[in-house]
């Protein structure tokens, strides 16, 4: 007897083929993206087991989960089922249907970016969200239940409620106040449209009991740095236990996950009051996790994001996290760590916590020192830089450029990728900026954008055999190469075409469609088969 279903789209309910930074793909229009990759390379179907719940589930949804059983929900009244199973999960006794959403209607920076740059179109994310909306608009006329979405995207939907058929739109976080809205749903009261979560303490978080996609584990929430234009920062910064990760960690390992991965704004603050930065308990983090991990096999623990002025305090912990992971050039780790802009005006307006403690003047030197450590230490980062920050002169432009310069002189390794600034909802920025296409640039902000590119495809054709290395399926790993071979000639080919001239993304480049090309895919996999 569900009474709460708990989902997701495609675009987050899959395991990536075990390489999350396929994720990325699912950014780009639908009309790039042939449907044999998109389904079998990029967002494999998740499997469920004998009782048709998820075998495994986004991290989220877990939490959620978690929260509804701590909260005196039995577990036959709470499911998580992935979205191509809905239909056979949702009956007469169901009254909660909750949706996570990241990214419904394309509009995440990464998602507008690459849109912008392609000419445009629906992208997968929104594709796959407003599938699966459809498929529950059906069931909700059948069964009267009510749908509650919440997750980091929700602000993507405001308006949008009545065209989706939202009951509630849940914003914040989830594990005190969602179970309160489900009993009164249940209870047959009134909930209003759009409820604002609670903070949780982080003693009253439960453990999940059921097993994260690809063995993702929050170790952080929030982020004490309070950047203008990020939405984490707009919530109190917390430490999860480390008990509570060890028991997450296991629950993984045990039920056959075979990765552990750390989501974090900073793996660094980990511990940390504040900006206070706490060495014994970053280090104590990974000796107790690698001692569980490894009676299963796995011997590295990744993590997402690091932040370069936290990496020049910590350099002790940056080697010593290296040197018990046994990263190495073969074996590196890539972490998203935040740029933003080389021009130090830039940082004191919208970023002037991400230097601390140095001051946003030395931020070009800051970065500068914190890649040449992070590199000697076999982390080769993403770096991302915002394109379009309120008030921006060609200057500020001027010095994004000459710090990439300086990065690729001095032998960089890692990415460098520009993003269109996105006026996330709930940031400081919302309502001072708008979302930024190419004709709205100056010629110095596309000329740090074209630097950005030319490294990151450099560096890409020397890496990615590594970067794709987690991926399990031999026949999967030899399609992936190949495409994205093939796709890193197309990055070139485009990266020329738009710096001759930038409209030809709109005559030329916004008319591509290969989402119903078999001659493409059987290209492809005629290469692998070579």
């Amino acid at each position: 007897m569900v009474k709460v279903v708990l989902t997701a789209d495609r675009a987050l309910f899959t395991d990536f083929n075990s390489d999350e930074s396929l994720g990325f793909g699912l950014c780009l229009p639908l009309r790039l993206v042939p449907k044999f990759i998109e389904y079998r390379v990029l967002a494999p179907q998740a499997p469920i087991g004998r009782d048709g719940r998820a075998v495994f589930a986004p991290y989220a949804l877990s939490r959620v989960e978690a929260a509804l059983l701590a909260a005196g929900f039995r577990r036959d009244e709470v499911a998580i089922i992935p979205p191509e199973h809905v239909e056979k999960a949702v009956d007469k006794d169901t009254a909660v249907v909750g949706v996570h959403v990241v990214d419904p209607q394309g509009l995440a920076p990464v998602s507008w970016t690459l849109r912008v740059l392609s000419g445009g179109g629906e992208t997968c994310t929104q594709h796959e969200f407003e599938k699966l909306m459809e498929k529950l608009a059906k069931l909700k006329r059948k069964y009267r239940f009510k749908i509650v979405v919440g997750g980091p995207g929700v602000w993507q939907l405001r308006g949008r409620e009545e065209k989706f058929g939202i009951d509630v739109l849940f914003e914040g976080e989830a594990e005190l106040t969602f179970p309160l809205i489900v009993r009164k749903i249940l209870g047959g009261e009134d909930v209003p449209k759009y409820v604002k979560g609670d903070i949780v303490p982080v003693n009253e978080l439960p453990p999940i009991v059921t097993p994260s996609r690809n063995g993702v584990i929050q170790i952080t929430r929030g982020c004490p740095r309070r950047c203008q234009f990020c939405s984490p920062t707009m919530f109190f910064f917390r430490s999860i236990p480390l008990d509570v990760i060890l028991k997450e960690v296991e629950l993984n390992l045990k039920a056959g996950v075979r990765a552990v991965g750390f989501a974090t704004e900073d793996i660094l603050l980990y511990g940390a009051r504040g900006l206070d930065l706490n060495p014994e308990t970053v280090m104590k983090l990974f000796l107790k996790t690698l001692k569980a991990a490894r009676k299963y096999g796995v011997n590295k623990v990744g993590f997402s994001h690091v932040t370069l002025s936290s990496a020049l305090v910590l350099k002790d912990v940056v080697e010593f996290i290296t040197d018990i992971n046994g990263f190495s050039d073969g074996e590196p780790t890539f972490p998203q760590v935040g740029l933003e802009s080389g021009s130090p005006r830039i940082v004191g307006m919208y970023f002037r916590g991400k230097p601390y403690p140095w001051r946003p003047e030395e931020w070009p030197d800051v970065v500068l020192k914190g890649t040449k450590l992070l590199n000697d230490n076999y982390w080769y980062p993403c770096l991302t830089y915002i394109i379009g920050f309120p008030n921006s002169t060609p200057e500020d432009y001027v010095k994004t450029t000459e710090l990439i310069d300086k990065l690729r002189d001095e032998g960089f390794k890692g990415w460098t990728f520009p993003l269109l600034l996105v006026p996330i909802g709930g940031t400081q920025i919302e309502g001072r900026a708008n979302f930024k296409v190419l004709k709205d640039l100056p010629q110095e902000a596309l000329d740090s954008m074209f630097v950005g590119w030319k490294l990151s495809i450099k560096f890409s054709r020397t890496i990615y055999p590594k970067v794709l290395s987690s991926i399990r399926n031999p026949l999967v790993h030899r399609i992936v190469n190949a495409t994205v071979e093939k796709a890193l000639d197309a990055m070139e080919y485009w990266m020329l075409a738009m710096k001759k001239d930038p409209g030809a993304v709109e005559r030329e480049f916004s008319r591509i469609n290969i989402r119903h090309l078999p001659s493409l895919v059987a290209a492809v996999v005629r290469n692998v088969m070579l």
